[in-house]
């Protein structure tokens, strides 16, 4: 029904102004209330059902975030004592209370001649070129506070590494390597024999590295051939204590079950695999998955990060193989197997 406006009060022109101001704030509070009514109503029905979404989101969330493998570079995270990052073939970074090791680098560029071995452990041909299957990572290895080798060959201290590490980057290797060290130029060396240690501070406690004994093969006389190498326990003392036992090249021997009968059991476990010379005429030259499953169930080692795998031509079994046989034989240890590149907590 259309309304019939006012006439206008002509006797009073005050009047009848403050009467149009009440008339244009009615109507402006009928229009507000008009347009707020179906909003409200709008926002309550699409709240309801979101509300509902967003508790049945929470009530079905873990209590607790799953472990990842490849958390963004940066410091660790504080319910970590470190972090490790895989860089292909021996090569790693580990961070412990803020120290930085580099482990056996091997940083040329992927090819079918990485390098040169002087006899290839399967076919036994002389100075045979070895290939790289992917490149190292992009990421710099920025900061070092310590270069940690396990021995002096040219698939663990490749020609790039040896031209491009600083030279004065505090070195710790076995003492057949230090000739070979000075003559590329590094000028602070710490050789270790077995059980010898070094013990690096640092602002939150002090890492404690011991050479432990790593044989390369289980034949007496080509082992001396090869030369003498190190495994080392990295132990981290600090308010939260930490053990590592990185193995180098080295097969599962009697020396390797000293190591476990005064060292079980162990934070984490670093083997080389790869059975490298399985199918040669001399024998294995690292560890294959039987031997990598005994060792780990005798180091009662709560964490394995397998490393020495994959990356160049002459490892011949598979990562896999490990993980199978370590399922197979029910090992406790939890197995956590790297992305080349990413960095992941030290697990605890």
């Amino acid at each position: 029904m259309n309304q019939i406006p006012s006439a206008p009060n002509r006797s009073n022109p005050r009047a009848e102004e403050r009467a149009q101001r009440t008339r244009k704030d009615h109507d402006g509070k009928e229009r507000s209330t008009r347009l707020r009514r179906p909003m409200a109503a709008i926002v309550g029905a699409a709240a309801a059902p979101l509300l509902a979404l967003a508790l049945f989101l929470m009530a079905c969330a873990p209590a607790t975030r799953g472990e990842t493998s490849t958390p963004p570079p940066g410091p660790a995270a504080e319910t970590s004592v470190g972090r490790l990052q895989w860089r292909g073939g021996p090569t790693a970074i580990l961070e412990l209370g803020g120290l930085r090791l580099l482990t056996d680098p091997v940083l040329g560029p992927r090819g079918p001649a990485a390098f040169v071995l002087p006899k290839h452990p399967s076919t036994g041909v002389e100075n045979a070129p070895v290939a790289r299957y992917t490149d190292p990572p992009g990421e710099p290895l920025g900061r070092l506070d310590v270069l940690l080798l396990s021995h002096n060959h040219a698939d663990h201290f490749d020609a790039v590494a040896k031209e491009t590490l600083p030279k004065d980057l505090p070195f710790v290797l076995p003492p057949d390597a230090a000739d070979a060290a000075r003559a590329a130029g590094f000028t602070r060396l710490t050789p270790l024999d077995w059980d010898q240690e070094t013990v690096i501070p640092a602002r939150s406690g002090r890492l404690r590295i011991l050479a432990v004994p790593a044989n390369h093969t289980h034949d007496p006389e080509l082992d001396a051939t090869l030369g003498k190498g190190n495994g080392y326990v990295l132990r981290w003392e600090g308010e939260k204590p930490y053990a590592i036992y990185w193995t180098g090249d080295s097969v599962f021997t009697d020396r390797m079950r000293a190591v476990a009968a005064r060292f079980a059991p162990i934070d984490l476990w670093l083997p080389h695999l790869g059975a490298v010379g399985v199918d040669g005429a001399r024998g294995l030259r690292t560890m294959n998955a039987d031997e990598a499953v005994a060792a780990a169930a005798l180091l009662r080692a709560r964490h394995v990060i397998p490393i020495h795998h994959t990356t160049f031509g002459h490892y011949r079994e598979p990562v896999a193989a490990f993980v199978q046989q370590a399922s197979a034989k029910s090992l406790p240890a939890s197995i956590h197997v790297p992305t080349d590149g990413a960095w992941m907590p030290l697990p605890r």
